[in-house]
C-alpha cells in the first residue's frame, strides 16, 4: 500500500498538465484565436492567467486567452465594459454555436466546450476558453472591462507570472504543487474560495521557507487561509480591484466552516496514519483534496 509520502508525490505529478493536455488546449486556443482574429482588429494575443503561471488544476477549464486589440477597436474603449464582452460574445457565436456554449463572465467570455465529448475517464479534458478583451494601458500593463464595477481595470499578466516564480523558487519548486492541491481542495468542495485566483494569492503571501512535507504544509496552509480569508486581498501587481473583492460576509462564514473541516479531516488522516490504519489515511485524504488523490 502507498504511503502517504508516497501518495502526495503520486498526486503531485497526476496535477501536472501532460502532452494530453497541452495538446488539447493549444488546439482549443487556435479555434478561439482564429474567430476573434477573424472579427477583430488584434495587435497580438497571448496565454495569461494560471495555464501561464503553471498554477491550472485538472481538468483544465478557464484557460485565458488575452487579445490586445488594435488602433481599429480603439473606439471601443469608450464603450461600457459589458458592451465589449457582447461584441466578443456575438463574433464567438458565430462559430461556437451550440446552446449555452458561450458565457459572458466578469472579465472574459467564457467558450465552454461539449460536455459529452469526453469519456468520463478521459485525463485530457479542456473543458473551456476564456477570452478576455484588452487594451494597452503602459509597458506589461492592459485595461480590461470589469461587468461587476462597470470599469475598465488594469491588470498586469506578467507582473503576476513573475510574482508566482519567484515564489516557487524560494521554494525549490514545491509552491505549484501545493497551490494545485489547495485549488483542488477548492474545486472538490464546492469553491467555497472565489475566485480560484485567490487561493493563489493567499498561498503567495501565507506560505514561506521552509517547506517540509506536503501534508504537513497543505494542513498549515488551510489553518493560515481560515484566518486570513476574511481580510482583503489587494491584486498582487497593485493595479486592479482587491482579488478577494467577491468574498461578502457569507463567503467568508462558509470558507471558514470548509476550512475549519478540512483541518479536521486532515489531522484526522494524520492520527490513522500515525496508528497503522494506512488505508484509512488515504481515504481521508481523498475526501479532502478531490479524487486525483490515489488510493493506490
Amino acid at each position: 500500500m502507498l504511503s502517504t509520502a508516497e501518495a502526495f508525490d503520486k498526486f503531485r505529478k497526476k496535477l501536472e498538465l501532460g502532452d494530453t493536455e497541452s495538446k488539447g488546449a493549444s488546439k482549443r486556443q487556435t479555434d478561439v484565436r482564429d474567430c476573434i482574429r477573424g472579427g477583430f482588429d488584434v495587435k497580438t494575443d497571448f496565454l495569461s492567467g494560471s495555464y501561464r503561471r503553471h498554477t491550472k488544476t485538472k481538468p483544465l477549464k478557464d484557460v485565458d486567452v488575452m487579445f490586445v486589440l488594435g488602433e481599429k477597436e480603439k473606439w471601443r474603449r469608450e464603450k461600457l465594459p459589458i458592451e465589449m464582452l457582447q461584441a466578443f460574445e456575438k463574433c464567438l457565436k458565430k462559430t461556437f454555436s451550440e446552446q449555452d456554449q458561450t458565457k459572458i463572465c466578469r472579465r472574459a467570455v467564457t467558450v465552454i466546450f461539449e460536455k459529452n465529448y469526453y469519456p468520463d475517464e478521459y485525463e485530457g479534458k479542456v473543458l473551456s476558453i476564456d477570452a478576455v478583451p484588452a487594451f494597452e494601458a503602459g509597458k506589461d500593463v492592459y485595461e480590461i472591462p470589469d461587468k461587476v464595477t462597470g470599469k475598465w481595470i488594469k491588470t498586469n499578466p506578467k507582473k503576476h507570472m513573475e510574482q508566482a516564480t519567484a515564489k516557487n523558487d524560494e521554494l525549490d519548486g514545491s509552491w505549484v504543487p501545493l497551490v494545485k492541491m489547495a485549488k483542488g481542495w477548492n474545486r472538490a468542495n464546492g469553491k467555497p474560495i472565489k475566485p480560484s485566483f485567490l487561493v493563489e494569492v493567499m498561498a503567495e503571501g501565507l506560505v514561506e521557507a521552509p517547506f517540509s512535507t506536503y501534508p504537513n504544509e497543505v494542513r498549515n496552509l488551510f489553518a493560515a487561509m481560515e484566518a486570513n480569508v476574511g481580510v482583503s486581498w489587494p491584486d498582487p501587481a497593485g493595479l486592479g480591484p482587491p482579488v478577494s473583492d467577491q468574498m461578502t460576509g457569507e463567503l467568508v462564514t462558509n470558507a471558514r466552516k470548509a476550512l475549519q473541516e478540512a483541518q479536521r479531516k486532515a489531522a484526522l488522516a494524520m492520527r490513522a496514519e500515525e496508528t497503522g490504519r494506512q488505508g484509512e489515511a488515504l481515504r481521508i485524504w481523498r475526501e479532502v483534496l478531490g479524487d486525483y488523490f490515489p488510493l493506490s
